[in-house]
């Protein structure tokens, strides 16, 4: 496995399509063999087809990558989750420690995101679909809601995705998922293309600690990325694509659409 580096002051943001149809027997008997028991029992629950590759090809990526960072074989990783059943790693050794990862998928792309020593939170949503509104009023503020409402129909499903990839990465980069009610926290856009974040009280946060990017990988999909501040300011976000196994990888460039001040 080609070993990458990675500086304190980086993200590195993967991307990998699920295709339609996969019948590449070898590469699937070859992910299989990466999967931890528990892994494979969860592969064969799922029913249909498209959904068992997208799991496969999800884990698998994730193994492989962190190989890529630490010296560790696929197979050899290992996990355990959090209270609130965000897994991270419980390898021993000390380059394995230092790695966190985050990872979301829509029906036909898988983002993941990898930094150092600091939490990180990625959402990735197929926005070609029609978005939900009607389920805006139960998950967003009331601030939220009510400024969604306001835009021209036409505008409103982007601001949608918006609203739902920035809130998702911040409860995955948090590490604590729906336990944090969606509606006590709000984003706000201005002209610059900036976004900010606000807490209502009794959450038991600082908008201060997080920083926030929004990227538009292609034409159908929505990535938004949280991560956690540091001392050093100075981020890079580098984009990679990925193919099944890592058997061969590559740079692109993923368009920013927005991000937080100071990012």
């Amino acid at each position: 496995m080609q070993q990458l580096q990675i500086d304190s002051h980086q993200v590195h943001l993967w991307h990998l399509y699920v295709p339609e149809q996969d019948d590449d027997a070898t590469c699937e008997e070859k992910g299989m063999a990466l999967l931890a028991p528990e892994e494979r029992e969860r592969h064969g629950r799922f029913h249909f087809a498209r959904d068992r590759r997208r799991y496969l090809m999800t884990r698998g990526l994730i193994r492989s990558l962190l190989s890529c960072y630490a010296p560790i074989a696929p197979q050899d990783w290992q996990f355990e989750n959090n209270a609130y059943g965000r897994p991270r790693i419980a390898n021993a050794l000390p380059q394995a420690q230092r790695l966190r990862f985050n990872i979301s998928h829509s029906a036909s792309l898988i983002v993941a995101a990898l930094t150092v020593e600091r939490e990180v939170g990625v959402d990735v949503e197929h926005t070609a679909r029609a978005a939900p509104l009607e389920i805006a009023e139960n998950f967003f503020s009331a601030r939220e809601a009510k400024e969604l409402q306001q835009l021209p129909v036409g505008l409103q499903p982007s601001r949608f995705w918006d609203l739902w990839t920035l809130k998702e990465s911040y409860i995955k980069a948090r590490g604590m998922g729906l336990s944090l009610p969606l509606d006590r926290f709000s984003f706000s856009f201005d002209d610059a293309n900036r976004v900010a974040i606000d807490f209502e009280d009794g959450l038991e946060d600082s908008a201060a600690r997080w920083q926030f990017w929004q990227l538009q990988p292609d034409n159908a999909h929505a990535v938004a990325l949280c991560l956690e501040r540091t001392q050093s300011q100075d981020v890079q976000i580098l984009c990679r694509k990925a193919t099944p196994l890592l058997a061969s990888f590559g740079e692109f460039q993923g368009t920013v659409t927005r991000r937080s001040a100071g990012s």
